[in-house]
Parts: C-alpha cells; structure tokens; sequence
C-alpha cells in the first residue's frame, strides 16, 4: 500500500466518525514519520510547518515525501491570498512549490501524492496567470490528477483537512468545470472541458467524503454551471440546494473557512458559478483565447 491513514490514536488528534471505512487502512500513531509536521498540518501552523519540512528536506534529500507535506503548507498559505492581492507574488509561490514536487518525482515518478500535489501546484500557477493563457499546462494537470484518483491511494490526514482519493476528485471537478470545453481548446492543450465529469466527479467526492465544505461547494457550483449552460432550472436549484447545505458544515482547514465565506456569494449571484474559482474569478472570454502556447 502507497499511502497511510491517520487516525485518531492521541488527544491531539481529531475523532474520524466521518471518515468513509474504505479510507481506513492502516492505523498509525505519533511514532509515525513526520507525525509533527502532520500536528503543525492540523493546527493550522502552515508557515513553521513549512520551515521546518524545508529544513529536513535539505538534510534528508531523499525523503521524497517530506515535498508533499511542504506543498500543503505552500497551498494552504497561498489560499489565504486573492490573485489580485499584491501583497504576494503568488505566480512565483506556485512556481516555487511545482519545482519542490517536480524535484521529488525525479525520485518518485509513480508516487500518488507527489502527482497530486504537482496538478494543485500547476493548477494554482495557471489561475493566478489565468486559465485561458495557460491552457499548455492543463493536460499536465489531467494526467496527474486522473493518475492519482485511480491510483488506490488512500489517506487522510489527522483532522480530514486532506483525503485522498476524495480530494482528487474534488480538484477534477474543477478542471473540468474551468477549462473551457471548445474545441479550439483541443486544439490548443490537448484536453477539454468536460461539466458533465465535472458534476460526476463532484458527486464523487461528496460520495467519499461527505461534509467536508470544499466537496459540497464545488460539486453545487458544478451543478449550477451545467445548469445554467443547458438553460436547466432545476439542475440549477439543486446545485443552489448542495451549496445551502455546505452552509450547515464545519471548516477543516484554513483554506475550508475560505469556501465558507465564498458559498453566501455564488447563492447570491449563481452566474458567477462556470468562472468561479477560490482565488477570484476567471476570464472564460473566447476572443481572449491565445493562438498558441509561449515557446
């Protein structure tokens, strides 16, 4: 087995009532390694926690799996920041946590997380540049992220702030529903939207883990673009219905109070719902389309 399941074993760590029994595979306790960098994770300390994996990292380079654990600290961070915030230059933040994981594949190639943490690093570089200028990386993060949903990797970290294999269908969710489904884009990145896999693959991830906020606000925006593409009312009130119910959940992390916060604004205006994304809107404008990828 790739990956291990973290359950609560100590009073530090959180109950797992919630967590799907076809998650639980291996039971590990403070004894497991990096047990501390996964507290910090929990805790919410992103910043010591990235410090100090970086730190170990540079002493025990061929621990490819101390990247991941850098990489969450890089996104959970990064979440915190609106692509128009100049507080943060978050094109070479994303492009700093992509080196650290592309760095640890050279070691690891085939390794479920690393592939995952490397589609969120891609991913999040391309919507801060945009999604329409960065369509040459978009297949990239499809190859990664399908590799890693059908991967049997399974894993949860100590508070369910990650689990897999249900996070990875929430991030195809995604991709499916912002890249755009023309066929100039085919043409372009090799790969296409898809709302229908998106809305399935919402499903997916509300099915495997099912009151995480995250899950349910991405498969109702889902719901409500695909419904407002195919002029379909009731598909519409039923994503409005998944949203309302992501209302009533419990942020698991930083980046959980962030959707929080976000859900109120998509029931308000549903027709933010196909551009949406969790660092601010995208242009999904086809005359802004570029006529082929940088060199």
């Amino acid at each position: 087995m790739l990956g291990v399941v973290l359950v609560a074993l100590a009073s530090a760590q959180a109950p797992i009532g919630d967590v799907p029994a076809a998650l639980v595979d291996h039971v590990v306790g403070p004894h497991s390694p990096h047990f501390d960098l996964e507290l910090l994770y929990t805790e919410g300390r992103y910043r010591e926690m990235l410090e100090a994996a970086r730190e170990r990292y540079r002493a025990h380079p061929e621990d490819a799996d101390l990247a991941w654990h850098m990489a969450r600290a890089y996104y959970e961070i990064g979440e915190d920041f609106e692509r128009t915030n100049q507080a943060m230059d978050k094109e070479s933040w994303y492009r700093e946590m992509w080196d650290v994981v592309e760095g640890a594949l050279a070691k690891k190639p085939d390794d479920p997380h690393l592939r995952f943490a490397r589609g969120i690093a891609i991913g999040r570089y391309g919507t801060t540049r945009g999604v329409l200028a960065s369509l040459f990386l978009a297949k990239q993060v499809e190859a990664d992220w399908v590799a890693a949903a059908t991967s049997g990797y399974k894993y949860r970290s100590l508070g369910g702030e990650e689990e897999m294999p249900c996070d990875v269908y929430q991030a195809l969710a995604i991709y499916y529903r912002l890249v755009p489904d023309w066929w100039i884009v085919q043409a372009i990145a090799g790969t296409r939207g898809d709302l229908h896999k998106s809305v399935a693959y919402g499903e997916k991830a509300v099915a495997c883990s099912p009151h995480r906020i995250r899950n349910l606000k991405e498969l109702g925006v889902a719901q409500v673009c695909l419904g407002k593409r195919t002029e379909d009312a009731a598909l519409v009130d039923k994503g409005l219905g998944t949203l309302r119910r992501a209302l009533a959940e419990v942020p698991s992390s930083a980046s959980e109070k962030v959707d929080l916060n976000h859900v109120p604004r998509l029931l308000a205006d549903p027709d933010l719902a196909c551009a949406y994304s969790r660092d601010g809107q995208q242009d999904l404008d086809r005359s802004n389309l570029p006529e082929a990828p940088p060199p």
